[in-house]
């Protein structure tokens, strides 16, 4: 059985930012087999200052997108362009290597909402 860090049970347990994000900016959705993430931010002068997330998936992803959206907020653009799938385990403190495939898919997604948001900027 993987072994998770008390982070990530946690993230899992008692995920931070969950739901619709109704006034959202930009939007990123991410896929695989198995899972689905939706990452929704809302933007004002050039800074994030809300991050939601929506999923249908295993719980090594929504701990990612949990402490993804507790990570953004306050963040600017160029800033959250650095939240890749490494910083999100890192920021879990790590996940067993089977689901290190969940951090990047969030990861996409975030990346699919900056690439939106910078679009509308």
């Amino acid at each position: 059985m993987a072994s998770y860090s008390a982070t990530a049970i946690d993230h899992f347990q008692h995920p931070r930012n969950v739901g619709a994000l109704d006034d959202a900016t930009a939007i990123g959705t991410a896929a695989d087999d198995d899972n689905l993430v939706i990452i929704s931010l809302r933007m004002s002068d050039g800074r994030i200052v809300a991050a939601r997330f929506r999923a249908l998936a295993c719980n090594a992803c929504i701990a990612c997108a949990s402490i993804a959206t507790v990570l953004l907020q306050g963040r600017r653009l160029e800033q959250a362009r650095e939240l890749t799938g490494d910083r999100l385990v890192e920021a879990l403190d790590g996940l067993p290597a089977e689901k290190l495939a969940c951090a990047t898919l969030v990861a996409t997604a975030i990346q699919k909402a900056l690439d939106a948001a910078a679009a509308r900027l």
